[in-house]
């Protein structure tokens, strides 16, 4: 029985110990945060938007299915305001999409979001080489969706509104949080301890009282 509690203990208090690393692995879907500038010279970078929904594209302006693409952007843009959700299109085609490409082609498709140009390489970050492909950024700054190919908005909505409803923590927040369970776990340790000393020390007080009783 000793045993068994024992072995109880071991494992409670390694899960204790090690569930924030098992937390942190399952959410390892952070998303890159990055700085370009947009293809009228004005300077932005992902973490400016958090707290808000990130619809992010990549694409290049000679695909087939990127124009129909932004056209569902502009779809999803028309729902939803600025001040919940942010679309990003990135031309992961430098070279050939230069900032007057993209201009016209934002006012051809009546472009009225961010469009820049990936000089950096954040599409190799991101995994994406396929043109168009698609991700939902929650208010947190995690990927929760990836959409390669050409997407519908009526896909892309539900999913937008999933994020959207969802309660946004700031960091400081998060962290104050974070410590708060911290001292929960702390305290729980420190009963399960307790406890099992009680528990040794019952059970040897009993062992003594019987060999005094056979004495």
């Amino acid at each position: 029985m000793m045993f068994t509690f024992s072995r109880f203990l071991q494992i409670t208090l390694i899960l204790c110990l090690f569930s924030p690393i098992i937390n942190q692995v399952e959410c390892d879907d952070k998303a890159q945060d990055f700085q370009l500038k947009d293809i009228n010279g004005n300077t932005f970078s992902l973490s400016d938007f958090r707290g808000k929904v990130v619809v992010l594209e990549f694409f290049a302006s000679k695909c087939g299915p990127c124009k129909p693409q932004l056209i569902e952007l502009r779809e999803i843009r028309s729902v939803y305001p600025e001040d919940q959700v942010k679309i990003i299109s990135i031309s992961f085609d430098p070279r050939a999409d230069t900032d007057e490409v993209l201009r016209d082609l934002a006012k051809n498709v009546s472009v009225t979001w961010i469009m820049a140009r990936d000089t950096i390489g954040i599409a190799d970050l991101y995994g994406a080489d396929m043109a168009p492909t698609t991700y939902l950024i929650d208010r947190t700054g995690n990927i929760r969706y990836v959409s390669p190919g050409l997407t519908k908005s009526d896909s892309l909505m539900p999913k937008i509104d999933e994020l959207v409803s969802e309660q946004f923590q700031p960091d400081n927040e998060v962290a104050t949080d974070s410590g708060n369970n911290g001292l929960i776990l702390l305290l729980l340790i420190i009963i399960i301890i307790a406890l099992a000393i009680f528990i040794i020390r019952k059970r040897k007080s009993s062992r003594k009282e019987r060999r005094r009783r056979r004495r």
